[in-house]
This record gives structure tokens, sequence and C-alpha cells, in this order.
């Protein structure tokens, strides 16, 4: 039976963990790294944003320490953190683990550890080790939660996120073993997420929420305070939300096992939606690809078939907006059949509009086998008006571990998500990140090279 002395055991593995990283680590954590900047960058462009940043929610001024990604303006930390980790997965362009932790992995401890950084002035190496320290909290913890916390309906970036946070800001700001265990503690207290916002602006906000939270439950061990709110024990966080204390021991084994980047692996999007649409919509490429132009007037049905549990994750099966159309298969599969790319640009009010959408969204069904354990090997069958169908199925989508980007893909895509900088320029510089001697030179550095063009 788990005891509140797996805390202490849960912290340390974590710190020892954090400083055995190795150079082949943190090498294959780059790719993640430049890939949240380069989300982050991108949502700064969303009105959501702008909205936030004229509130009374977040304190902008000149004179504040930490940066923005996509902005010119300054923020206290804790608000930096909020800002940037809603930016960032305000597209959901950004990674996702999703066999483990089931969750955006990237954005709440890149997000956190970016701000520690700021304040400590840390050198490459100790960020991106607790970059790496909080992915690996992350993906732990949903050794131990899931598959049962996301079914129940928790959004695991967010309840996992604020766990994720707390440890990459604990292991650049310096915190012992207890103050750790007091962080997670404290983390334990501001876990929250549902599934039910799905798409809407509070999933992206739960997720800026939790990193938030996260970072300040470091903080504030760092300063003092205590708590023993259970991770582990009677009205812990496994208990109360789906998991299973008995696995303690499987969840310490699982850390110090090298970069999580490897293994499990984390998926780099390929389209800005969610990643259980993915596979449906290359599929769907492939098969634009194979018709004749503007063939696609000629589709009488589409049948999608997929893993058992995908349906209740794309809920929005009649979406009335373009962020409902991210967690929504008809959406998603109309766009990859209908447009030129399944890009930023497709998932926007006035394509979410076009009656060509429209009239396709009206022909996609999609079916979830019962039988199919595998939750994202997907089937698609293009009845066309002649009679004649094509299919095509893919298991693993573009991106993915089985399927990773290579460093070309991942500057067009960093060139997408950065208009009007140079992408080359800018992956170059944060490819340098780990022979970074102090972070406030290299992010001055980096803030001139992303320096946000007039939207």
């Amino acid at each position: 039976m788990a005891t509140e002395e797996d805390i202490l055991r849960f912290a340390a593995a974590l710190h020892y963990s954090a400083a055995r990283f190795s150079v082949e680590d943190r090498q294959s954590s780059i790719m993640n790294f430049v890939d949240g900047v380069g989300a982050a960058y991108a949502g700064f462009r969303r009105p959501e944003i702008k909205t936030l940043l004229a509130s009374d929610i977040v304190d902008v001024r000149a004179d504040h320490p930490s940066w923005l990604i996509g902005s010119e303006l300054r923020c206290r930390p804790s608000d930096a953190v909020l800002l940037n980790a809603m930016a960032a997965h305000l597209d959901d362009f950004d990674d996702d683990e999703a066999l483990v932790s089931i969750a955006h992995v990237t954005v709440p401890t890149m997000a956190a550890a970016l701000a520690a950084a700021g304040m400590t002035n840390c050198s490459g190496v100790t960020l991106l080790n607790g970059y790496l320290s909080g992915v690996e909290t992350m993906v732990a913890l949903g050794e131990l939660l899931n598959p049962a916390h996301y079914a129940l309906g928790w959004h695991a970036s967010a309840t996992l996120g604020v766990f994720g946070a707390a440890m990459a800001s604990a292991h650049i700001l310096g915190l012992s073993v207890e103050q750790l265990a007091t962080a997670l503690s404290f983390a334990v207290t501001a876990s929250s997420g549902t599934r039910s916002a799905f798409g809407s602006s509070a999933k992206p906000w739960q997720v800026a929420a939790a990193a938030r939270d996260g970072f300040v439950s470091a903080q504030l061990a760092k300063a003092g305070l205590d708590a023993n709110a259970s991770l582990f024990g009677p009205m812990g966080l496994a208990e109360l939300y789906g998991g299973d204390p008995s696995r303690v021991d499987a969840v310490l084994a699982r850390i110090g096992r090298g970069s999580p980047f490897e293994d499990p692996g984390v998926t780099i999007k390929a389209y800005p939606c969610c990643t259980a649409a993915h596979t449906a919509m290359e599929a769907c490429e492939v098969i634009r690809g194979r018709l004749p132009t503007d063939a696609f007037r000629n589709i009488e049905s589409v049948r999608i078939t997929v893993g058992r549990t995908i349906p209740s994750i794309l809920v929005h099966n009649e979406p009335k907006t373009a962020l409902e159309g991210k967690f929504s298969m008809q959406f998603c599969a109309a766009a990859a059949l209908c447009l030129p790319s399944a890009g930023l640009d497709a998932f926007t009010d006035e394509t979410f509009g076009d009656p060509g959408i429209r009239h396709m969204m009206e022909r996609i069904d999609m079916i979830g086998l019962e039988e199919q354990d595998d939750p994202f090997l997907c089937e698609v069958t293009v009845a066309l008006v002649d009679g004649s169908s094509i299919c095509e199925s893919v298991r693993q989508t573009k991106g993915s571990p089985e399927r990773p980007f290579d460093r070309e893909t991942i500057k067009q895509k960093l060139g997408l998500l950065c208009r009007g900088a140079d992408a080359e320029v800018v992956l170059e510089h944060l490819y340098q990140l780990p022979s970074a001697t102090e972070w406030r030179s290299f992010e001055a550095h980096l803030a001139r090279l992303l320096s946000p063009p007039s939207w």
C-alpha cells in the first residue's frame, strides 16, 4: 500500500534522474523544444491572447523581467508562464505524448522552465534538464493514473501538467528533495481540468493555468511554506483521480530510464488539431492525391473506422465553430479531403463556413470499432457517385515516434509558425541551447530573431 513516504521516494527519483540526463537525452528533446517555441509564437497572433494582454488578468510592464515568446511586452514570471503556455496550446499544434501520459507534455513544462531560467540565469544544460524532468514527471504519473484517469474525463495535459511544470521549475530553481516533495504536494491541490472543455478556449486555459500553478508550487516550496496534500496516499491524487496507488513501484521504475522523448516518444503534430484525427487526415490526404482535381465534389460518402476510444475524444460530430472543428472528425477529414493543405489556415471560421466543407462534413461517418485496441489505426473508405471507391489506412501518423520528423521537416513547420522570422536562423540558434552558458543572453538573441511582425 502506498504511503506518503512514497512522495519522498518519487521526489528523490526525479531529483537524481534530472542530474543524470545525458548529452543524447538533451539532444532528443531539442526538436520538441523548438516546436513548442514555434507554437507559442504563432499563438500570440490569436485574438484570445490580445484579449488577455489588454485585461487586468496579467500585469504587463516594461520593467518586468519575463519574456513573452511572441510579443515585445514583458511580464511577471507567473504571468509569462500563463501567457506563453496559453499561446502555445491555442492552436492545438503543440506536441503530444499519446499513450502513457495522454498529454501535451511540452507546453506546461517549457513555459515554466523558461520563466525559472529567466529568474536564475541558468545554463542551457540546466534548462533542458529541467524541461526533460518535467516531461518525465508527466509520463511517470501517466503510468500511475491512465488510462482510467483520461477515460473518466480528466484532461491529463492539465491535471498532469501542473506536476510537470512544478518539477521543471524546481530543478532550475535548485530545490532540495524535501522541497520538491512539498512542491508536488502543492501541485496536488491545483491539479484540475476536464475534457468537456475540448473545442473551446477553456482547453488551452486549463493547460496554461496548470503551468502557472506548477511554477508557483515550486516557488511556494522554495519560500518555505509547507503542504501535506497526498499524492499516493488516502484522499490523494491516485485514489481520487482514477489511478492505482499500488502501482507506485511501477511508476518509480519508469523514472531514470533515459529521455521520455525516446521512450515512450512524443508526437510532433503535422496538423493543428486533436491528435486523434491525424491518421484519418493523412489517409484523406493520400486519397485526395489519387483523385483528379476537384473530384472530391463527386464524393458520395466517407466511412472512417478508428479505435473504440476515439469517438469519446472527437466529440463534436456537428461542430458549431472552427475551434470545435479541431475536435471533430467530420471537419478534420473534410479539410484534408477538400483543401490543398490542412494547416493553420484551414482551421478558421472562414473555412468552417465554406459551403463545400459543410457539404463534405455531412457525408462523413466515424465508427469506433469495439474490437480494435489500437486507438490510432484508421481506415478511410471514400465512395464516389459513379459507384467506385477508394480505401486507405494509416496506423501511425506523421510526426509520431514511429515516423518522427527530421530537421528539415521541423524547419518547415517552424517557418509556418514563425512567419516573418528566418526559420533556419531561429532553428540553428535553438539547437545551440545545450552550449549556452547563461539563459538571459541566449533569450535576448532569440527574442531579436523572433521579433514579432505587425499583425
